[in-house]
């Protein structure tokens, strides 16, 4: 009688990385990495499951009068790294943060300067989150045989990227590293080669000739995408839309929405607390923000907080 032998196939791991404000004028850039426990990586399939639930490219589900929704999301996946809701920025990030938050402390040059980032309160939810739903989605995600395993986030902040500068590095460079860093402790939470999805960073191509950590890397013939096969990491994929196609991209592209935009809610809460008169800003290249700055100027140096700190460079 013929023997066979059933091999077992592990689930695969599939991360998604993307990043939230690249191009503002204030506030930090943020990159987010998702990792996906699943048994077949179907795409289309995923993406639509995806959006019937909500969850998705950040455009599309975080967008103004939207962030209740990705913020109950983004608690309920916190509360299963804390073991509890987060209910302050501090402890989300605490949840979340790559670097903790003495790392994402670390680079403020002085007291002023880190009170105008850190000491605004900032309680969750912000923006009327429901934990709740965030439990049903990753609930239902589960039932599909879909599981979030991981998601990490990093910052730079104005302070961080502006040193990139003078340093000679753009802040494209510092985007990619940040991709590199979340893929590589992707990779290590794994503890086996894996596959990442990540957005398409600025107007970069050659790509191999970014790469700070990613080494011994062989790009793959792709017609269509940046393809790489990088020692000890595995597949790393740069797409076009990927946050709209993939939906681990889509997912790290919604949490990152939320910790983009509280965290630079918090710097406006700073002034706004000197001063009742000032309205809001997003922090991106409009008029609103263009107020907001020129408004600020006097309590920033009254304050000492120093500019570097305050808006980007370059």
């Amino acid at each position: 009688m013929r023997t066979v032998r059933l091999c077992y196939c592990p689930p695969m791991r599939v991360v998604g990385v993307d990043e939230n404000g690249l191009g503002p004028r204030l506030g930090p850039l943020v990159a987010t990495a998702a990792t996906l426990e699943v048994r077949r990586y179907d795409a289309p399939t995923l993406q639509w499951f995806g959006a019937q639930l909500g969850l998705g490219d950040s455009k599309k589900t975080s967008g103004f009068g939207k962030m209740a929704a990705a913020e109950g999301f983004a608690l309920a996946v916190a509360e299963r790294e804390l073991g509890r809701v987060p209910k302050d920025v501090d402890a989300l990030l605490e949840a979340l943060s790559l670097d903790g938050l003495l790392g994402l402390r670390a680079p403020c040059p002085d007291r002023a300067s880190r009170d105008q980032c850190w000491s605004a309160p900032a309680s969750l939810p912000a923006f009327g989150g429901d934990v709740e739903q965030g439990h049903n989605q990753l609930e239902a995600l589960a039932s599909a045989g879909v599981r979030i395993t991981r998601v990490r986030t990093t910052l730079s902040c104005a302070g961080v990227l502006n040193a990139a500068v003078d340093e000679g590095r753009s802040k494209l460079r510092v985007d990619l590293s940040m991709f590199e860093r979340l893929v590589i402790d992707a990779r290590h939470a794994t503890k086996r080669n894996l596959v990442a999805y990540c957005g398409m960073v600025g107007g970069i191509r050659a790509y191999e000739d970014y790469f700070e950590r990613f080494t011994d890397v062989t790009r793959q013939a792709d017609d269509d995408h940046e393809v790489f096969q990088v020692a000890r990491v595995g597949q790393v994929r740069f797409e076009k839309k990927a946050d709209d196609r993939h939906l681990p991209v889509g997912i790290a592209s919604m949490i990152g929405k939320v910790v983009r935009e509280l965290t630079m809610g918090r710097i406006v809460r700073y002034y706004q607390d000197r001063d009742d008169s000032l309205g809001g800003a997003s922090g991106y290249h409009d008029p609103v923000t263009g107020r907001f700055v020129a408004s600020t100027r006097d309590a920033r140096r009254r304050l000492k907080v120093a500019t570097d700190c305050f808006e980007r460079r370059g």
